[in-house]
């Protein structure tokens, strides 16, 4: 780099001043040529100016004439011919001479010129007029023509138009001389301006060059520094760089790259690319293969790469590619940095997840399903101070997983392993199931949750599941920074953007104190809180995956203040469709068990706005008569029911195996649920199905919920259920949380399920990946029944599922605190679709992912 800097040379002064001398003086010598080249041509102009010739011609023209004249007069004073002699010729040169007389410049200006064409040829008419009478012998005639004298004042006129011919000619050439003389001087002057202008310029252009050149050697100076520091930092880089011709081949390699490959530059110059690392497989050109169009690199990042070290083995890489214009072509710049230590990290934190997932995962699901069944009643009645301990231990098992989910789901996320589903789905419900999901929550800090009632549907296309996170979320923010006493707002509504397209709005609103300016610009960001110090709203995840959700989903999320004080959030997802699919035209049927008119009114309005029928039972009796009577879609059941009281009525339907008992909602005033000892000894219905206990009144958006629920569960045969799994805790919780809605088969092996298989072949299996020393993925290939038709599979596991082995199964659910209730949802939606397969057989399809 020395030696390139010391060959760069400043620019030489002396040859500048030598240049600036000479182009003055090669300026004056061209002028001084250009001043006798002017002399010469204006003596020349002088000359034609004269118009020697035309003058000439004139005087010419009048001796011919007049020696045609004397021709004639010969002629006919004599009689003889001989005198005629020149008048021919004459005749001829007298044509002549009018033609060069007639100079084209001044035809038609000239007003002399036409006089003597005139003249001219009156004057021959007289001389060949008497040579004529002569020749006839009318000598006489002739002679007395002439004697008229009008020959003579021909001639006489013509020589006055001659002379005043030659008199404008002169007067106009002396007008043209003047002009020509003024011309010459404004031209010579304007030939010495303008080679003092040139000369200036010349001066300025030298002045320009010079200063580009200083410039110029000042770049070059510059340039070298920049090619130094350019080596320093591609010798002293950590990352391996090489440099590769148009052709592919390498040129240069930094220290960096002959540490990581084992090659010394001169090993791999000239050598192809190919040899430690193939970036661009295919056939043709290099930078064909290799993406590059137009100067732009399709791929500029390459990650997961192997590099080939000299001594054969492989390096992972992560490749980085630039493209270098050069007077040779374009090069490209080969970035090769080491991930080694990554993969193995990522392997470490994979190992790590996984311990998380089933380790922590799997016994807190059994923690919070024991402790909601304990909470239910299942096991007898809880004295209120336990009650409140198991509520405290099932609230914070639930925040521990919400957590452990959290902190998953933005691992998959940053390895893109975050599933969703596709399916048809009406906004509407996510939104209320995400408030009845919170009312615990909102009632606990006295909070009112107001959800909109939405007459129409709002179909969109995606992950219920998922998007109920996504307002769970929503909706839990809301309530924590809402002040005591106030309400949060959610609704739901279709409307159409700037392009006509349908679009799904979803707000939920708040009357807190808004989003501080400093923390708007990060509130989407991970583990981001407005307050760092109060560690009781969460690990700061909860946006940051809702918005990546809601972007998988096509849509986008944004917050805004709202009027009145508080925060708006808006989820906006593209409308699905209109469905085209008919409506069922067998409308359900409702049994309304209710004494009072006016309670009975009311639940018929919610029935009737479900587009269901209903037939109303006023005691327990009459009831108990009407399941007997016909089969019902569901039953909406008065505690209160005369004869015995609702629950009284669904343990008597449940007991009678002749009686197709209908999935119950209980209806109950809100004192029944305060006040443990209204009802004396009574369990809570969970243990009989009950669909939901709408424990206050007015609560329609709940009821219709239950409602729709209630009706999907038709009354059919107990289903059998395989559930294999390792856990023998998580086996109880699955049996105590599913009977006896379902018959619970439980398999702690692969063997014991195969002997389950082969005895009591299941309506469905739920399987757990991760077992002693097996995988629950290993009895796939026996669930088949007797017919051959695939048993529908639901992975039910702590761990995460590839996507060859979801392709697998039916179902796939993540173990967590919502789990079980959707696992009982997913098994009653595959049971129908197994009955209603039965005839023509079933092939299992790609998992859906839950939790």
């Amino acid at each position: 780099m020395k030696h390139a800097r010391a060959a760069v040379r400043r620019p030489s002064a002396r040859a500048f001043i030598v240049v600036a001398v000479a182009i003055p003086l090669v300026f004056g010598v061209l002028t001084l040529g250009l001043w006798h080249e002017f002399q010469r041509s204006e003596s020349l102009r002088r000359a034609a100016a004269e118009s020697f010739d035309r003058r000439i011609a004139a005087v010419a023209l009048l001796s011919e004439l007049k020696d045609a004249e004397t021709a004639q007069r010969g002629f006919i004073l004599t009689g003889d011919a001989t005198f005629l002699e020149p008048y021919e010729p004459s005749r001829r040169e007298i044509i002549t001479y009018l033609h060069r007389m007639d100079v084209p410049e001044q035809r038609g200006a000239d007003p002399w010129l036409h006089t003597i064409h005139i003249l001219v040829e009156r004057k021959f008419e007289e001389l060949d007029r008497t040579i004529a009478l002569v020749r006839a012998g009318r000598e006489d005639q002739a002679r007395a023509i002439i004697r008229e004298g009008a020959g003579k004042r021909v001639m006489d006129r013509l020589r006055n138009v001659v002379a005043e011919m030659v008199r404008d000619d002169r007067a106009a050439a002396d007008a043209a001389l003047r002009r020509f003389l003024g011309q010459r001087q404004w031209l010579a002057r304007t030939i010495l301006g303008s080679v003092a202008a040139l000369t200036l310029l010349a001066l300025a252009v030298l002045a320009l060059i010079w200063r580009a050149r200083v410039q110029r050697h000042a770049a070059l100076l510059r340039a070298v520094d920049a090619a130094e520091r350019n080596a320093t930092i591609f010798d002293a880089t950590i990352d391996a760089l090489l440099i590769l011709n148009p052709s592919g081949t390498v040129e240069m390699m930094n220290p960096a790259a002959t540490r990581m490959l084992g090659y010394e530059p001169g090993e791999l110059e000239r050598r192809d690319i190919a040899t430690v690392i193939d970036i661009a497989p295919g056939s043709g050109s290099f930078h064909k293969r290799l993406g590059l169009i137009d100067g732009t690199l399709r791929r500029p990042f390459l990650t997961d790469r192997t590099a080939r070290h000299r001594d054969g083995r492989g390096i992972a890489v992560d490749v980085a590619l630039g493209v270098m214009d050069l007077p040779r072509g374009q090069h490209v710049i080969v970035s090769l940095r080491d991930v080694s230590e990554r993969k193995r990290l990522e392997q470490v934190k994979d190992d790590l997840i996984s311990t998380v997932s089933h380790e922590l995962r799997t016994p807190l699901t059994s923690v919070i399903g024991s402790l909601g069944l304990l909470r239910a009643g299942t096991t007898g009645v809880l004295p209120p101070q336990a009650q409140r301990l198991v509520d405290i231990a099932e609230n914070n098992s639930r925040r521990l997983i919400r957590l452990i989910n959290d902190m998953l789901d933005i691992d998959r996320i940053e390895t893109e392993r975050l599933r969703l589903t596709s399916e048809r789905i009406d906004l509407r419900e996510v939104m209320q199931r995400a408030c009845i999901g919170s009312e615990g929550l909102a009632r606990a800090r006295q909070i009112r949750l107001s959800c909109a009632d939405v007459p129409t549907p709002v179909p969109v296309i995606g992950d219920a599941d998922r998007l109920l996170q996504v307002v769970t979320n929503l909706l839990s923010n809301a309530t924590r920074v809402s002040p005591e006493g106030a309400a949060v707002d959610i609704a739901v509504a279709l409307t159409t953007d700037g392009a006509g397209a349908a679009r799904a709005i979803l707000t939920v609103e708040d009357r807190g104190p808004g989003i501080a300016p400093a923390f708007r610009e990060r509130i989407f960001g991970r583990f981001e809180r407005a307050d760092a110090r109060d560690t009781a709203t969460g690990a700061g995840l909860g946006l940051a995956i809702s918005r990546e959700i809601v972007r998988r989903h096509g849509g986008e999320i944004r917050f805004e203040d709202r009027d009145g004080g508080g925060t708006r959030f808006v989820v906006e997802l593209p409308a699905a469709p209109a469905d085209d699919v008919p409506a069922d035209q067998d409308a359900p049927r409702i049994l309304l068990c209710e004494a009072d008119d006016a309670a009975a009114a009311a639940l018929a309005q919610v029935i009737a706005a479900e587009d269901c029928a209903h037939d109303r039972a006023a005691t327990l009796g009459d009831a108990l008569a009407a399941i007997r009577r016909r089969r019902y879609d569901a039953a909406l059941v008065s505690l209160a029911l005369p004869g015995g009281g609702g629950i009284e009525l669904v343990r008597q339907a449940r007991a009678d195996a002749t009686l197709a008992a209908p999935s119950a909602i209980l209806v109950a005033p809100s004192a029944i649920l305060v006040a443990p000892e209204a009802r004396g000894d009574e369990p809570l219905p969970a243990s009989l199905d009950v669909v939901d206990w709408i424990d206050r009144p007015g609560a329609n958006r709940r009821l219709t919920v239950a409602l729709r629920t209630a009706i999907a569960r038709a009354a059919r045969p107990v289903p059998v259920i395989l559930c294999l799994d390792d856990d023998a805790d998580m086996l109880q919780v699955m049996a105590d949380t599913l009977e006896p809605e379902v018959r619970i088969c439980r398999a702690a092996t692969i063997e014991q399920a195969r002997a389950i298989l082969a005895s009591d072949p299941p309506d469905v299996a739920v399987l757990d990946l991760h077992l002693q020393g097996a995988s629950g993925l290993d009895l796939l290939p026996y669930l088949v029944d007797a017919r051959g038709i695939a048993i529908p599979v639901i992975v039910h596991s702590a761990q995460d599922i590839t996507d060859d082995a979801a392709a697998l199964v039916d179902a796939v659910l993540v173990k967590s605190g919502e789990s079980l209730t959707d696992l009982k949802a997913t098994i009653r939606r595959l049971v129908r679709a197994r009955a209603a397969a039965r005839g023509g057989g079933m092939e299992r399809g790609a998992g859906e992912q839950v939790g």
